[in-house]
């Protein structure tokens, strides 16, 4: 189809979202924050792929990358974070941007906002999808090579 993203801008947008959102391991975030379908994301990466070392991108590269696809998932809504990681990436964040007599308030609030255990049920609920999502993709990077 004209007008259509070639593999390289799909990969390339997919690696934006992820360099931008700087996931931990543990976080799950809605597959609509993806740049591009999920399925067109999983096929551009396969391609890349097996083209063994004809892609701009390293194979560990794109292994990674399809691995955390696993972590997007339909229905999420607000992203799904450990609180430890949350007040973390939020304090490095802040750091930037306010002085310090201001960064213990914001501290107190954040670890206020941790304190909160919704994250864990939240969490429960899309895990096992993840881990099945994250089989499958392994077992289709497998059967590529």
């Amino acid at each position: 189809m004209a007008g259509e993203p070639d593999d390289e801008t799909i990969i390339n947008d997919y690696r934006a979202v992820l360099e931008r959102l700087t996931l931990s391991p543990d976080e799950i975030h809605d597959e609509q924050e993806l740049p591009h379908p999920r399925q067109r994301i999983i096929d551009s990466l396969l391609s890349a792929y097996s083209l063994s070392g004809g892609s701009s991108h390293s194979p560990a590269e794109l292994q990674g990358w399809m691995l955390t696809l696993a972590q997007f998932q339909p229905g999420v809504g607000e992203p799904i974070r450990d609180p430890a990681a949350e007040t973390a990436r939020q304090m490095t964040e802040a750091g930037k941007m306010v002085e310090a007599a201001a960064l213990q308030q914001l501290a107190d609030e954040i670890a206020e906002e941790g304190a909160d255990k919704g994250w864990v049920i939240r969490r429960a609920k899309y895990q096992a999808k993840v881990e099945r999502d994250r089989n499958e993709l392994i077992g289709l990077l497998q059967n590529v090579r």
